[in-house]
């Protein structure tokens, strides 16, 4: 996969916050960089309130890292559905210097549509699924 499969992408400079002792970005803020890209999405592209009735909670969540980041590198964090069943779908994420061309992590996170007021999971609304198809630049796989 590359950065151009990709329509919901956050841009930033790495803040110093994010680096550790190691001098290069922790671990647990490319888990943050991508909570907050997915959130951006929700948000965004589904148009669902984060407070709302109706939501996503998370299920499960894989980053592969591939490359270390550095303090003020420029970074694209590229976030998407890849998967659609029935009451759950996957984001796929891609994490990239671009200031060396480079991909520095990808992943993904199973995600189960949810209903907070009934604590419960529920199928995923059919307008998600339009808005999703419409929106994506590879459409989703079934499943």
């Amino acid at each position: 996969m590359a950065l151009t499969d990709f329509r919901c992408i956050a841009r930033f400079r790495v803040p110093f916050c994010d680096i550790d002792m190691l001098q290069h970005v922790n671990n647990a803020s490319y888990v943050v960089w991508v909570e907050t890209v997915r959130c951006n999405y929700f948000a965004e592209v589904l148009k669902e309130s984060l407070a709302g009735a109706n939501g996503i909670i998370l299920a499960r969540l894989e980053l592969d890292y591939e490359q270390p980041l550095d303090y003020r590198e420029e970074v694209a964090v590229g976030c998407r559905i890849s998967r659609i069943g029935r009451k759950s779908f996957d984001f796929a994420y891609e994490i990239w210097s671009e200031t060396r061309q480079v991909r520095a992590a990808q992943g993904r996170s199973a995600m189960v549509a949810y209903d907070y007021t009934a604590k419960a999971s529920i199928v995923i609304p059919e307008r998600w699924r339009e808005i999703i198809a419409s929106y994506e630049v590879v459409a989703p796989t079934a499943g």
